[in-house]
């Protein structure tokens, strides 16, 4: 057995990603095998076998908190952030929706909205990408570092024609964070670090400054040259020049501008101009329907396009770059942080109102039950396409991928709860509930019974012990899985997670005490021993000893 193991690892530490720098023993302990090292994933699986750490709404990261100084403007004023715990109200106010019945002009018209959309643009937008918008820590760079392979991005186009990102609809990430085009360099120089890593973007709920009117719109573009260059099972021809004089003679100059050329919705041909000019493929989901992850690493190859790498961006390419897989979000089911209780739930013992996620000793187990219960009908449901059912996609065609929400969601209610009563923040919730060791915990355990894309908020916490796990699964790595070898899955050592450890208020008071009492012992005793060494000096110097 040891033998068989050693010639395991040996095979890991030749064919293996290494995460870099491996220094700090909280990244070490991560990973299930030493040195910051996993196994390369297995070409021959199929996209929707292959598991992949997603980095739940990526962009945000790049949001400087008001306590951070960006690093691009060395400018103060511009870098001056509100102090959200001062501002809680007004944010919670934001959330929970501002209407007074009352406010009407003299025309009778309700002026509400006037108030409401400058009310949100000045000042509490900024505060809420702050507080309950921000699920990252950190650049993509970061992100990738930290364990995530597929990067969730939602993007925004602006009148000016740069392309930057939101959280929702109506929460905007300030271009002066980020933009497409400084994000997807980031990712590029990962992947230029680490070449034999695949990295997947997933577009959807594209957004325009100027609305609905901003996408509707379809030009007549150019087709990409690394989409005309895929033969019929969507695999790039690395030996096609474009230069196949035997194919082209056939044609006229009105044909192959034809075959060159296409309509596409205004918001797309805008993204997939961006995407030309980095150099990085941009394809509609049908192209990776079906396809293995060798043959995917194959469409994403940056070196045919003079880089270095696996790195690809795929979406719908529809009006608003739908998300090319099954995202199990059903509202009616979402399990949040913190809730108003019912009255199912205010049993005789306990009463409490609220249910925090944060509380685990109490109303957060029940919370991180339900959470738990929503990933694994995720996971293990019988096969739907019904958006509204949670469980994996039947039609894989349609739904190459299927997505499965490790995080705690956000409505009104909970932010309101969140930031009044517990001062807290998105990122402070993940944290203080513990959820990312919860979910690798879950997914070490088998009770999944596949994973494809596993997104998570703050992939900075435990990120690469999920990475590790996902990873480190029977069968998804070079590691053969035979009956020879016990280097996967549940033989190989839960990765030692960063927990939140809150010591209660009152043992806190005990170690004081106790320190204290100890220290003022300590300090006694060598008062008296000083006294007693100077009353023998003394004696000894009166009896004529000292002379």
């Amino acid at each position: 057995m040891h033998f068989f193991f050693i010639l395991a690892a040996i095979v890991v530490y030749t064919h293996a990603y290494h995460r870099a720098p491996c220094k700090k023993l909280a990244v070490k302990y991560q990973f299930q095998f030493s040195e910051c090292y996993a196994p390369h994933i297995n070409q021959d699986l199929y996209l929707n076998e292959a598991s992949f750490v997603m980095a739940h709404n990526a962009a945000t990261g790049y949001i400087k908190t008001h306590t951070q100084k960006s690093n691009n403007n060395d400018n103060d004023t511009e870098n001056e952030y509100y102090d959200l715990s001062s501002s809680a109200g007004n944010l919670a106010e934001y959330w929970h929706g501002y209407y007074n019945e009352d406010n009407e002009d003299n025309d009778g018209n309700d002026a509400n909205y006037e108030y409401y959309d400058n009310y949100r643009s000045s000042k509490v937008s900024s505060e809420m990408i702050s507080r309950y918008g921000k699920t990252q820590v950190g650049t993509v760079y970061d992100q990738l570092n930290d364990g995530a392979r597929a990067l969730d991005l939602r993007p925004k186009i602006y009148n000016n024609g740069t392309v930057g990102f939101h959280h929702g609809t109506s929460i905007d990430i300030p271009l002066r964070y980020v933009t497409l085009e400084d994000l997807l360099e980031d990712a590029k120089q990962w992947c230029n670090d680490n070449p034999k890593e695949l990295v997947i973007i997933f577009h959807h709920e594209l957004t325009h400054e100027a609305g609905y009117n901003g996408l509707s719109s379809q030009v007549y573009t150019e087709i990409d040259d690394f989409y005309l260059k895929t033969d019929d099972d969507g695999v790039v021809d690395a030996n096609d020049d474009g230069d196949n004089n035997d194919d082209n003679e056939n044609y006229d100059d009105d044909q192959q501008q034809q075959s060159s050329y296409s309509y596409y919705y205004s918001g797309i041909a805008k993204l997939k101009e961006v995407y030309r000019e980095l150099d990085i493929p941009y394809y509609p989901c049908d192209v990776l329907a079906g396809k293995t992850v060798g043959e995917t690493m194959e469409l994403a190859d940056l070196s045919k396009l003079g880089g270095k790498g696996y790195l690809l961006a795929i979406d719908r390419q529809d009006m608003y770059a739908s998300f090319c897989g099954k995202a199990n979000w059903v509202s009616e089911e979402l399990v949040t942080c913190h809730s108003i209780s019912n009255d199912d739930e205010r049993d005789e013992n306990s009463r409490q109102p609220y249910q925090m996620c944060t509380d685990r000793k109490n109303t957060g187990m029940s919370k991180l039950s339900n959470l738990q219960e929503y990933v694994l009908a995720s996971a293990n449901n019988d096969a739907s396409n019904d958006p509204y059912e949670l469980g994996p996609p039947a039609d894989d065609s349609y739904y190459p991928f299927n997505l499965i929400q490790g995080y705690w969601q956000v409505d009104s209610n909970s932010v309101q709860i969140g930031v009044t009563l517990a001062a807290s923040s998105l990122l402070e919730d993940n944290k203080k509930s513990n959820v990312n060791a919860e979910m690798v915990a879950l997914a070490y355990n088998q009770q999944l019974k596949q994973i494809n894309l596993f997104s998570m908020d703050n992939v900075a916490l435990n990120g690469n012990a999920m990475f590790s796990v996902l990873r480190n699964a029977c069968g998804q790595s070079v590691v053969k899985d035979d009956d020879d070898y016990f280097t996967c899955g549940q033989n190989l050592v839960m990765p030692h997670m960063n927990v939140s450890q809150r010591i209660p208020l009152f043992w806190n008071i005990v170690l004081i005490v106790v320190y204290s009492s100890l220290f003022i012992m300590v300090s006694v005793m060598l008062y008296k021993a000083f006294r007693t060494t100077k009353q023998e000096d003394y004696l000894l110097e009166c009896s004529g000893v000292y002379t």
